[in-house]
């Protein structure tokens, strides 16, 4: 056999053969990744409650690292929001969409009404779009109102 034939064979069986060799899945993006962080609302979000009997107007800020701070009729309260809480209201404010109204309630003398917003949308805390975060909500309002060492949420 000639030398050239020897050459070329193995060359063209490595190449025959290198199409059966089976190709590799790239590497998955940030988007596909199974453990990638889930989607974040648009921080900071507030709460806001006025009215009822006592008169209340407070707004509360919270950033998205938890920290939060209240300002009310007693002065400003600062806190942080444990994970759990935190995570809860971050689902809740990814169904607020840009320019969402709290549906107006019932007129009902003295009543109280607590507001939930994220960027530019605002809902009332029982629209169905966020009403999985009302008892967080209703805790932060009511540690923002109590001493720090009887807060359970916010501390």
């Amino acid at each position: 056999m000639p030398r050239c034939h020897r050459v070329v064979t193995p060359a063209l069986a490595v190449l025959v053969l290198g199409g059966c060799v089976e190709q590799t899945k790239p590497l998955p993006t940030v988007s596909e990744s199974p453990t990638s962080a889930p989607a974040r609302a648009s921080f900071p979000l507030r709460v806001e409650r006025t009215g009822g009997v006592a008169g209340f107007h407070d707004m509360l800020v919270i950033q998205d690292d938890g920290s939060v701070v209240a300002d009310s009729k007693r002065g400003q309260v600062s806190c942080t929001l444990d994970a759990a809480s935190l995570a809860v209201l971050n689902t809740a404010a990814r169904g607020i969409h840009l320019n969402d109204q709290p549906t107006p309630g019932t007129s009902v003398a003295d009543g109280m009404t607590v507001t939930f917003s994220a960027r530019f949308g605002t809902l009332g805390i029982d629209d169905p779009k966020v009403a999985a975060a009302a008892p967080v909500v209703n805790q932060l309002l009511a540690d923002v109102s109590a001493p720090s060492a009887k807060r359970k949420i916010c501390t």
